[in-house]
């Protein structure tokens, strides 16, 4: 009994050895992970694809789209480009053109277009008949086309707003610039009449001192002769009425003009007021000669 429990002890090792039980033991991996996938409980397909593969080492590109794909459904796109990236070159056309075709769809979700439309290319021409590989490059070479023209626009936008702001801001500039001029030529301007009033007034003060002086001088010899006058006058006698009235008459014209000269009214007006004023007199005159002339009727004759 000992010799014939020995023996199928041996037996099994020399089944597991010789490749018997490892092929079904693979099978079996195999079955559970289809099995697992088509439940969609992809972490099950992925450990028993993975002790598939990498455990038992065995060479299988079905199995191994198949655990890139379990990945790619979990979200893992790191390991699902890894799985994929094995087999893109695979003897099976077919198993390359999708594993090509999932590159593309990772590239693509990460907005990498130009990769992407690379390994659709790649899948097709792996195998011409994978028309969902070929609706997808079409639909992505669209969308890139779309955005080429939509950035190109865009671009295009850009610099005719750039354009616009450049030509904004040297309108701008120029504006300042002119209202900066302006305001420097007004404030030149401003202080040349300041300098020229300062200058008017000047000269203002000078030629009102100097006619002030001359006023002064000449009263001072308009005395004097006034002063020689009635010197001569005294040496020669008492002046007759008329000569009094006369020397009035030039007493009173000469304050007369000193007065239009100091409020600066003009000669005519001057000249009115002065013919009024001597009509006045030579009323009032009239008046006291007639008044004299009845009186003295009333008067006896001695």
């Amino acid at each position: 009994m000992y010799t014939i429990l020995s023996l199928l002890i041996v037996l099994n090792i020399y089944s597991d050895n010789n490749g018997i039980g490892k092929i079904a033991k693979a099978n079996a991996r195999k079955s559970t992970a289809e099995s697992a996938f088509k439940a969609e409980d992809y972490k099950t397909a992925i450990e028993e694809y993975t002790y598939l593969l990498d455990s038992m080492n065995i060479q299988d590109d079905a199995a191994m789209l198949d655990l890139g794909h379990a990945y790619f459904l979990s979200e893992d796109a790191e390991n699902a480009t890894k799985r994929y990236a094995s087999i893109q070159n695979s003897a099976n056309k077919k198993i390359a053109s999708i594993a090509n075709q999932q590159l593309g769809v990772i590239k693509a979700q990460a907005k990498e277009i130009k990769p992407a439309l690379a390994f659709l290319k790649a899948a097709m021409k792996h195998d011409p008949q994978n028309l969902a590989a070929r609706y997808d490059y079409e639909m992505l070479l669209k969308q890139k086309n779309e955005q080429d023209q939509q950035d190109q626009e865009n671009k295009d936008d850009n610099k005719d707003q750039n354009e616009d702001q450049k030509d904004q801001d040297k309108d701008k500039q120029d504006q300042e610039n002119k209202d900066q001029n302006k305001e420097d030529q007004e404030n030149k301007d401003q202080e040349e009449n300041q300098e020229q009033q300062d200058q008017q007034d000047q000269q203002d003060q000078q030629d009102q001192e100097n006619k002030d002086q001359k006023g002064e001088d000449q009263k001072d010899q308009e005395q004097q002769d006034q002063e020689q006058k009635d010197q001569q006058q005294g040496e020669q006698g008492e002046e007759t009425e008329e000569e009094r009235e006369q020397r009035e008459q030039e007493q009173q014209q000469q304050q007369f003009d000193e007065r239009m000269e100091e409020i600066k009214m003009p000669a005519s007006q001057a000249q009115m007021i002065l013919d009024a004023l001597k009509n006045n007199e030579v009323q009032y005159f009239q008046q006291k000669k007639k008044k004299s002339n009845k009186n003295d009727r009333n008067k006896p004759d001695w």
